[in-house]
């Protein structure tokens, strides 16, 4: 009997060997160490079946994996790993299988024969969307930007989570809508590496959209084109590939642009917002926070900024208003520090005039002496000596000292005359002292 042919590509000496005693009484086996030594010959060749690791120290198993199904690969391809990998990994990436390396040996062959041999057959790479201009081009673009976002956020919270198996799904997923987008590998990179993904302390989860909500959101769209809608069709291609089902949303957004090419007129009617993603709450936090330094307690929400702003780029949420937040709370951080005078100082002086009414105020302003009386009002809050004094340049009265006043809000009347017996003839300040702080009020005397 003839043996099929069975290529191994791994790094790992030991599992190499384990690999090679498994499968050499049923298939002729050759080893590469490295992916890059091995593509050509695989495509070249075509083995009955290839092995290969998912980790690898110039390249992770999910770009070899991808890049292969890209240029055309036809013989079947099993790639193992230390991770815990659903069916879902192997079925968006095209390939034969994707397994957890620590299978049993004859679980490991059976699953590996199984797979094996490969049939001439027309193969074509993996369809990507298509990408044109005008306003159906910025429509697409804008509507792969919203997905890449949405499942890369849902992707890092399932990592924070220690949810590997589905962070896994989603990352391959990624791969395969986005090839270019560097964002990607480093995604990969953070999964494949971790040690907490070989042996997960947390529940592993996957996901599989209904067939039945595909379905009916195909058929959805599929009556917006009979329609003439094209916003239709482009909602349906956005909810089938948040589903990740890559075929049906791929095959509709490529149905769009066709369309569109034959409806230009359709095509001149999408309505374009607005690229980007909207603000995110940190973001707008940051900014709010250095605005309010401006006017009140510049170090505190000039630092609130700072940190709301530094957790934006951290979280890799949407910063556009961080970028300039951060650099202007350090200039004002800067700026108080040397006692620039900003509008900070000028509502703190405010403030303290406010506080000053509520513990001292006097009236009338304007006042004659002898004919009017002065009517001072104060507030004390705690046992303490209160001393209240009027001067002018020549003249002075002290009109209370009690060097143990109780607590209340009082009212002295006072006719304006001095320690002499002489009334006030000029403006003057009248002073409250109330435990060593003192408040100044200005007095006018009138005609």
């Amino acid at each position: 009997m003839v043996k099929e042919t069975a290529y191994i590509i791994s790094g790992d000496k030991y599992f190499t060997e384990k690999l090679t005693g498994i499968l050499q009484d049923n298939y002729i086996v050759t080893v590469f160490d490295s992916p890059e030594g091995s593509i050509d010959e695989i495509l070249k060749k075509k083995p009955d079946v290839i092995v290969s690791e998912i980790i690898f120290s110039s390249i992770d198993g999910i770009n070899f994996a991808a890049g292969l199904k890209e240029k055309c690969l036809e013989s079947p391809l099993i790639m193992l790993t230390k991770l815990h990998p659903t069916p879902k990994v192997a079925e968006l990436l095209e390939i034969a299988g994707c397994f957890n390396r620590d299978l049993s040996d004859e679980l490991l062959l059976d699953k590996i024969k199984s797979l094996s041999g490969w049939k001439k057959r027309k193969v074509f790479p993996p369809l990507l969307p298509i990408i044109t201009e005008g306003n159906i081009g910025m429509a697409v673009k804008q509507l792969l930007n919203d997905v890449y976002e949405e499942k890369k956020n849902e992707c890092l919270a399932k990592i924070g989570a220690k949810d590997f198996s589905r962070a896994l799904e989603i990352v391959t997923f990624l791969r395969r809508v986005f090839p270019t987008d560097l964002r990607t590998q480093g995604l990969i990179r953070e999964i494949v590496n971790s040690k907490e993904a070989i042996e997960p302390k947390t529940v592993q989860t996957s996901f599989s959209a209904s067939r039945d909500e595909i379905n009916k959101v195909s058929r959805a769209a599929r009556g917006a084109g009979e329609a003439g809608n094209l916003a239709g069709m482009l909602e349906g291609a956005k909810k089938l590939l948040l589903m990740e089902d890559v075929k049906n949303g791929i095959r509709l957004l490529r149905e769009i642009v066709v369309f569109s090419e034959e409806n230009p007129y359709l095509a001149e009617r999408i309505v374009i917002e607005k690229e980007g993603s909207p603000a995110s709450v940190l973001d707008i936090l940051c900014a709010a926070s250095v605005f309010l330094s401006f006017f009140i307690y510049p170090y505190v929400f000039a630092g609130a900024g700072i940190f709301f702003g530094i957790a934006a780029f951290v979280m890799k949420k949407e910063r556009k208003a961080s970028t300039f937040a951060i650099p202007a709370a350090l200039v004002i951080i800067a700026l108080n520090f040397f006692h620039f005078p900003l509008l900070s100082d000028m509502v703190a002086k405010w403030q303290d005039k406010a506080a000053a009414k509520k513990i001292f105020s006097v009236s009338p302003q304007i006042f004659i002496p002898g004919k009017e009386t002065l009517t001072i009002k104060y507030r004390v809050s705690k046992i303490s000596p209160v001393i209240i004094t009027a001067s002018s340049a020549r003249q002075h009265a002290e009109i209370l000292n009690n060097k143990e006043h109780s607590t209340g809000v009082f009212e002295i009347p006072w006719n304006g005359k001095t320690d002499d017996g002489a009334f006030m003839k000029n403006n003057f300040n009248l002073r409250l002292n109330i435990d060593g702080k003192t408040l100044t009020e200005k007095i006018y005397i009138g005609d």
